[in-house]
């Protein structure tokens, strides 16, 4: 590829004029997929294979780094060794290997830019506070800008392309929310935080093997915000150039309710397509519905774009809303939004339950 023009901030990169998305997806069944943590993958995965041999599930999102920035396997990259940020003896290929001969789709979550591991070995890395120390709210984060970064998780992505995963997901492929957090930030003139997301995607595409199917999870408000929500590089417009899929995290739980105080309180609730929701997690259906519908008729808007959306739904109960503001999720709310997918014209769907307490029931047998 062209080598870019350093420059004080982001480095650009050529815009991709012919379309390099996967072909694989093309001919890719409609995916429908668990989220399974390091857990499930070592000690359960004989149970999940069981389940997708006989249910519609047909694919996996396994983790291949996690949000403290330490790879799930034992890698072969000399600098993760060095920082210790890997699994020793545990060969993931076997993992893929096996899913691989029962027909599953295997999707590596690689937790991106969070990262405490890399950024403590090497702080050159890091987001910075003003005065050029480590910034770290909790955790520390690689800086999205530098292009030392991108190489960083591009080998950890061609490790886990040759290891035998199909589909790259890139996760906290942003910046810490501004609205939160204050930090120091180089950008070039003109550029911009959904600029320098763009160009990481980019960078991503132009040197993973075309094959290999890219996406990314966001949050479920660049669905519905027309601007780059928290200013943390997610505009729904830009983000999907060099990507075949946007996976929206859209769990009605997480959207403001209208309770006085507590958990995603703020006294109104959340306006969707319209329709102002007081108690959303309440209402499963109508919120992963509208909120697709939105992003949908944005996206068909731009011309060209063809950007896929599989989109991440609610498999757990969040009991810690305020009472009154949340329910159980079993059969019937896992049903409720996979029906409002397909309502809205979509055919693909992954569900997440960070201790992986799947209502197993509610997926068709086959």
């Amino acid at each position: 590829m062209p080598e870019p023009t350093p420059i004080n901030g982001i480095t650009p990169y050529p815009e991709i004029k012919e379309d390099r998305r996967s072909t694989s997806t093309k001919t890719l069944p409609p995916i429908k997929a668990l989220y399974l943590n390091a857990r499930s993958v070592r000690e359960n995965l004989d149970h999940y294979i069981d389940l997708a041999n006989r249910t519609e599930i047909n694919a996996y999102v396994i983790d291949i780094k996690n949000d403290a920035g330490m790879l799930m396997y034992d890698s072969e990259i000399d600098v993760v060794n060095k920082a210790k940020a890997d699994t020793p003896g545990f060969d993931i290929r076997t993992v893929t290997k096996k899913l691989h001969d029962n027909g599953i789709f295997v999707i590596a979550r690689m937790v991106t830019f969070k990262d405490s591991i890399m950024t403590t070995y090497n702080p050159d890395l890091a987001i910075k506070k003003e005065n050029g120390e480590v910034w770290e709210s909790g955790t520390k984060w690689l800086d999205p800008t530098k292009k030392e970064s991108w190489d960083y998780i591009l080998s950890i992505a061609q490790e886990a392309v040759n290891f035998g995963f199909d589909e790259i997901q890139f996760d906290y492929i942003r910046f810490p929310e501004t609205s939160l957090y204050t930090y120091k930030m180089d950008f070039a003139p003109g550029q911009s935080r959904s600029g320098a997301i763009e160009n990481f995607i980019r960078y991503m595409r132009l040197n993973l093997p075309q094959e290999t199917v890219l996406s990314a999870d966001i949050f479920g408000m660049p669905m519905i915000a027309t601007k780059d929500y928290g200013e943390i590089g997610q505009t729904l417009e830009t983000i999907g150039n060099s990507l075949d899929y946007i996976c929206p995290m859209i769990y009605p739980s997480h959207y403001a309710n209208s309770a006085p105080k507590g958990s995603m309180a703020n006294g109104v609730g959340q306006t969707i397509n319209g329709i102002k929701f007081t108690h959303p997690d309440l209402k499963p259906y109508e919120v992963v519905y509208n909120t697709l519908m939105v992003g949908k008729n944005r996206i068909e808007k731009i011309p060209g774009y063809n950007l896929n959306v599989r989109a991440y739904i609610q498999g757990f109960t969040l009991s810690s809303l305020p009472d009154g503001y949340w329910m159980n999720y079993g059969v019937e709310e896992y049903q409720a939004q996979m029906k409002a997918v397909y309502d809205a014209g979509y055919d693909e769907w992954i569900f997440w339950n960070a201790p992986n307490t799947y209502v197993e029931a509610a997926f068709k047998p086959e």
